[in-house]
């Protein structure tokens, strides 16, 4: 990796005793972008923590069930989360497809 920086910077100022053409100042500039690229280090991105990942997951699945029981006031919350897990089984339940699929109002 150094021998490349190196190789390049002697390419650079080889490049000085030119005269400041177009040619010239294209090369440079195709030298600096090598450089740059050999230069750069991706930045880690740091890792969501997994009770995050969790709580949001959760978040969803209770806003979701929240909104059909909002659909079905008579229905506990507790017998929606029962059919919601019978309906990803494939049975059937007593609220619709159409509920499941877009429970909003």
């Amino acid at each position: 990796m150094t021998e490349d920086k190196d190789k390049l910077l002697k390419q650079l100022d080889a490049l000085k005793i030119f005269p400041n053409s177009k040619l010239v100042r294209e090369l440079k500039n195709q030298i600096k972008n090598k450089l740059k690229k050999l230069d750069y280090t991706k930045p880690e991105k740091p890792k969501p923590h997994p009770n995050l990942s969790r709580s949001n997951k959760l978040k969803r699945y209770h806003n979701y069930i929240r909104q059909i029981r909002n659909n079905f006031p008579n229905v506990t919350y507790n017998q929606i989360r029962k059919q919601f897990a019978k309906r990803k089984r494939g049975d059937d339940v007593s609220i619709p497809d159409a509920v499941w699929q877009n429970p909003s109002p």
